[in-house]
Parts: C-alpha cells; sequence; structure tokens
C-alpha cells in the first residue's frame, strides 16, 4: 500500500482489473509490487504517479476520494485498459462504502426476512471469493483475488447483504497489508477475519442464519444522562482504520462509550485524544471528558451503549470523579473471576456488537518487576498477571509507559485493561491510576496511548528490604492444542498446499492431550486438502474448495473457542484443574 495515495471507493478498483486482459492480469502483482515504492505529487485534488519518464497515472479526489473510474487516467497508450492504472490503483486505500454511517432511530419490530433470489446470488458471490482467497492463502491471492472479493462485497452491499460485505472488506484490506509487507501486519488478524468471513456467509447460504446486518448504526432514544468520564483509548485496526474511544460511566456504573473511528492511520489515532467529543454543543476534547463528565439530555445510543451524536443531543460539562470513587468504584469491587467470566464472553462476540467496555478488566495491582518486554504484576488477591503492550507502535505511548511502570517496583495502581486471549494471565494495560490515599503527579489517570508517563511523576520506591518474588501467570495453554493452530494459520498464509503434506501424528498428540474433537477435525481439514478429483487422463482437476473451506473453518472456530477457553481457565484455578 502507498499511504500517499487518496482513498479510492472498491467499484473503481474493481473496474480497472476487470478491464485488463487476461495476459496482463497474470503481471499485475509484479506490477503492484514495482509501482508501491513510487513518489506521489499531489497538487490540491490531483495526484501523479510517475511510473517512467513517459507514462503516468492521475488520480482526481472528490471530496478526499476517488469516486469513478474516470478520474483515474493514464498517459500509455493502453489506457484506460492498462497495467499502470490497475497496479496504481492496487496500491490505494480502499476507503468504507458510503452506505456505512449512522441512523438516529432504531425501527421497531424489525424481523429478518428471507433472502430474495439476488441477495442469495450475491452471498454465494462472497463465498465463492472467500474460498478461493483461503484456497490461495496469502501467497496465492494477489490484486486480482483481492478484486474478486471487494467486487462480491460490492455486490452484497447493493442488494442489502451488509454484514458478508463489510466482513469481506477487512479481509480485502488485511490482504493488501499483508501483500504489501505492512509492518503492521499480523497473519493472526487476517485469519480472525478469514474466519469471520467465512461463518457469517456459510451461516446465510445454509440458512443457519437470517443476520444480514444493516447498512446504518441503528439509535434508540436513552434520554437523560448523568456520566462520569472513565478513560480514552487508542484504535488503530488492521482494517485501516484509526480513531479514539472513550468510556464513561453512569450513576448505576453502566459502560458507554464515545467513538471517533474512521479510515486513517497511526497519527491519526495519536491525534484521537485531543479530538473534540462530537456530542452537542461541549467543548471537551475525548482526554477532556475521560477526566470530567457529562450531562446529556435527548442522549441516543446503539444497542451496544456506543452514544449518538444527533441534532437532538444535548450535553453540559460536569464535574468528573476519581476511579476510587463512586460510581466508578464499583467497577472494581467486582470480583475478578466474574470479570474475567464477562470479558472473555465479550471477546467471544465481534467488536461491533460488543457491549460498550464489556472485554474491560478493573484490577488492583502491584508492580513487581519486568520480563523483557512485559511487565510482572500481582493483583490484590495474590493473582499473578503479565502486561503487554496494548498496540505496539511508535506514535503512541502504550510501549514507554509500560517501560516507566515496569521500572516502579512495589507501585500500587489501578488498572483497566483487556485481557489477552491468546496468552494466559496476560492483560494489555490502557489506562492506570493510584489507589486511593496514594498521589501520583498527573491529572486523575494516565491514558497510556496518548499520555506520557515519566518517574517523577510516580511515588519513590518503597524502602529496600527482602525482595517481593516475581509472581508467575499459571500455564494455562497446551502445546498439541498450538499445533491445530498453527495448520489453521498454515493454510492462510500459504493456502491448501500448504496441508497437503501435514503430519498425521499431530492428530495423534492431540489425542494424547484428550483434545480428541481437535484431533477430528485436523484429519478431516488434512483429508480435506488431499481429496483433489483427477481428470479422465490421471491430471489433478480443480474443485470448487467448499469441502476445504468448511473443514477449515470448523478447525478454526474450534481451535479459536479452545484457546480462548484454556486462557480464560488460567484466571480462575478451580475452575481450570476441571477443564
Amino acid at each position: 500500500m502507498n499511504a500517499s495515495l487518496p482513498p479510492i471507493e472498491a467499484a473503481v478498483l474493481v473496474a480497472a482489473v476487470d478491464g485488463l486482459p487476461a495476459r496482463l492480469r497474470k503481471k499485475l502483482d509484479d506490477a503492484v509490487g514495482r509501482f508501491a515504492g513510487l513518489t506521489v505529487t499531489v497538487d490540491g485534488n490531483r495526484y501523479t504517479v510517475a511510473i517512467d519518464d513517459a507514462t503516468t497515472v492521475t488520480l482526481v479526489a472528490t471530496g478526499g476520494v476517488v469516486r469513478s473510474a474516470a478520474d483515474v487516467t493514464c498517459t500509455c497508450l493502453l489506457a484506460p485498459n492498462c497495467l499502470h492504472r490497475a497496479g496504481v490503483l492496487s496500491n490505494a486505500p480502499v476507503g468504507d462504502a458510503p452506505a456505512a454511517t449512522t441512523s438516529e432511530t432504531l425501527p421497531q419490530g424489525e424481523e429478518a426476512e428471507e433472502l430474495g433470489v439476488a441477495q442469495r446470488a450475491a452471498v454465494e458471490q462472497v463465498w465463492r471469493a472467500a474460498v478461493d482467497v483461503l484456497g490461495g492463502g496469502v501467497s496465492g491471492s494477489g490484486a486480482v483475488a483481492r478484486a474478486a472479493l471487494l467486487r462480491a462485497a460490492h455486490e452484497a452491499q447493493a442488494t442489502k447483504v451488509y454484514r458478508p460485505a463489510a466482513a469481506a472488506r477487512v479481509v480485502a484490506t488485511l490482504l493488501q497489508a499483508a501483500r504489501g509487507d505492512d509492518a503492521h501486519y499480523r497473519l493472526a488478524d487476517l485469519g480472525v477475519a478469514l474466519r469471520e468471513l467465512l461463518l457469517v456467509t456459510h451461516a446465510l447460504r445454509t440458512g443457519a442464519s437470517r443476520e444480514l446486518g444493516t447498512a446504518r448504526r441503528q439509535y434508540q432514544v436513552e434520554g437523560s444522562l448523568r456520566l462520569y468520564g472513565l478513560c480514552s483509548t487508542a484504535v488503530l485496526a488492521g482494517t485501516g482504520h484509526a480513531g479514539v474511544v472513550t468510556y464513561a460511566a453512569d450513576r448505576d456504573g453502566r459502560l458507554w462509550m464515545v467513538a471517533d473511528v474512521m479510515p486513517g492511520d497511526a497519527k491519526r489515532a495519536a491525534r484521537g485524544g485531543d479530538a473534540t467529543l462530537a456530542m452537542g454543543e461541549t467543548a471537551l476534547t475525548h482526554r477532556g471528558f475521560a477526566r470530567a463528565g457529562l450531562v446529556l439530555t435527548g442522549a441516543t445510543a446503539a444497542e451496544s451503549r456506543q452514544l449518538g451524536a444527533g441534532r437532538g443531543v444535548r450535553a453540559v460539562t460536569a464535574s468528573g470523579v476519581a476511579w476510587h470513587e463512586e460510581p466508578l468504584a464499583g467497577l472494581w469491587a467486582e470480583p475478578v473471576a466474574a470479570q474475567v467470566r464477562r470479558a472473555f464472553a465479550a471477546l467471544a462476540v465481534p467488536v461491533g456488537d460488543r457491549a460498550a467496555g464489556g472485554e474491560l478488566l478493573f484490577l488492583s495491582v502491584t508492580v513487581r518487576g519486568t520480563d523483557g518486554d512485559a511487565v510482572q504484576a500481582e493483583h490484590a488477591d495474590g493473582t499473578p498477571l503479565t502486561l503487554r503492550v496494548a498496540v505496539d507502535h511508535p506514535d503512541l505511548g502504550y510501549r514507554e509507559n509500560l517501560r516507566v511502570l515496569g521500572r516502579a517496583t512495589g507501585l500500587r495502581m489501578l488498572l483497566i485493561a483487556r485481557p489477552d486471549p491468546g496468552r494466559p494471565g496476560t492483560v494489555l494495560p490502557l489506562a492506570v491510576a493510584p489507589v486511593a490515599g496514594e498521589r501520583w503527579r498527573i491529572e486523575g489517570h494516565a491514558d497510556l496511548a496518548f499520555d506520557r508517563l515519566h518517574a517523577s511523576q510516580l511515588p519513590a520506591a518503597p524502602a529496600e528490604g527482602a525482595p517481593a518474588p516475581v509472581p508467575v501467570p499459571r500455564e494455562a495453554h497446551d502445546p498439541a492444542l498450538r499445533l491445530l493452530t498453527a495448520q489453521v494459520e498454515r493454510a492462510v498464509a500459504g493456502g491448501r498446499v500448504m496441508l497437503t503434506l501435514s503430519r498425521t501424528s499431530d492428530a495423534s498428540r492431540l489425542r494424547r492431550a484428550r483434545f480428541e474433537a481437535g484431533a477430528a477435525l485436523l484429519e478431516r481439514l488434512v483429508a480435506a486438502a488431499n481429496d483433489r478429483p483427477r481428470n479422465a487422463f490421471g491430471r489433478l482437476a480443480d474443485d470448487d474448495g467448499t469441502a476445504f473451506a468448511q473443514a477449515w473453518l470448523a478447525a478454526a472456530t474450534y481451535a479459536d473457542a479452545a484457546t480462548r477457553a484454556l486462557a480464560e481457565a488460567a484466571w480462575l484455578p478451580a475452575e481450570a484443574s476441571e477443564f
């Protein structure tokens, strides 16, 4: 991806790829790589890329986005069906569909309807594109496969099959990051996105679900709310979205959130804390709201308790409270076991459907030391914890702040964090504050994404004595389960061919570890990878990939659920022994 290029609508890229002759399509991925580092010259709303001394591609943006194929021109003789246009466009970020906006009313009595003929065709098109991406993996899914996925997403959006359309766009964005060697791309993120895409599409095409999603986030009137700011955290998603989410609690301790997340990069995320709250006429920034309060009248909110910013909303700045004061103190009073069950249940739900703050943990901990890039800590109830960086990017303060906290051995603090479902006893801190009775030289609390802590702001280390033992988090993962996870990720990276030589001993190890279902699913996956039909001449013939995709989906879903269950068990020793 070339961050200097403007966002483009998916239809622009699809048209450019579809217009290529077959002989040029084979050369497209090579062209994408060669064009990725070319200089982009910007003159107002015109973006010019010099391919060579005689060839330039020009993009014209309207409202910051390239919206039509006619807005992209090339000076070569083959234009518009040329490799230059398609190669440059393949390096541009793809913006969200225009319909992905908000609505301030919630239809009552809404029920899912049977899919129409056009909708079924759109679902099938998304399924086929997703199956092809899985079959080829990252290494075999280039610009043509990505364009097919975006084309399918466009058709799904047009026929009001919104959820698969959104999931397909996420996969397409992550696939572009993978092929472009994005430093912040993670194979695991693409695996999760591909699993979600196949899952929702498979459920629709088989009739197991009729949830099409909505084009607009729907809000209902909540009336008057008295909110107390809690914390602000940066959002930097692998889908190309960035911004800020601020959490607050009402008088009853229920959590609400205000989000400002749009297509963007780390710089947008880093600036998010200082963005003005889009609510009523208040002049508070997100960081300001996190330390103050609001009185809302005419408030609206989605089912997830994400607050809306409709015309009827009125907001008046009010006082906030410290974390150790009511009504916020009750969040830390909830038993850890109950918090963990709630958080892991929330993590199993897609991000857009989670209740505000459902995945957050509110912990009182003591810093015990560092272990490489991690900080070892101990909860007030004796539970050992490992603190790791929430988002590792130099534009955000998470890593440096964690270093400062790790050097403050013996420091007691209140912590808001998310559990890491892939690492037992591990949390990703978002914000910290002093416990009751202690004072730090900060304003209320520190949002670790936006604030920059210094050792001078923290209380002096306690007098030296016998060093406190560094607690070791309980190991709850199983190496055998990781064998299944590794095979699932191998398919995402290299496609179906990567599993044709998989060893059956992995299934045996899973059975010895009492993962009988996992062993059966792995055997089914390997068998599906190797089960290739042959034509009358004995040569391998392509099947439609459905059996392999279904086998992979089953294995991936099982591996994810088992991994989360084991990580959750690490927090609950009494229950872990029964797992």
